[in-house]
């Protein structure tokens, strides 16, 4: 399922963590926001998404809705900052 919401970035995050081979990575993921704090999670980007975002400012993302092993997840393909 497609889905196109407006959030509020309010924070930027990004962890290192060690893949199944041993081999260290970089997950890039944002806080966000929506009606007026109603909604705060979290969503993992890619790394170019996420030096496009800047904190404390709306966007408008567009995702597809998944099911996988860990429950719901939402693929981010498009963040633009809202109009």
């Amino acid at each position: 399922m497609k889905v196109t919401a407006l959030v509020q970035v309010l924070g930027k995050v990004q962890k290192p963590w060690k893949d199944s081979e041993g081999s260290e990575r970089i997950s890039y993921s944002v806080n966000i926001m929506q009606d007026n704090g109603t909604i705060i999670d979290t969503l993992r980007l890619t790394k170019e998404q996420y030096e496009a975002i800047e904190p404390n400012k709306p966007y408008t993302l567009e995702a597809e809705y998944g099911t996988g092993k860990n429950g719901g997840y939402l693929r981010i393909f498009g963040i633009q900052p809202a109009k």
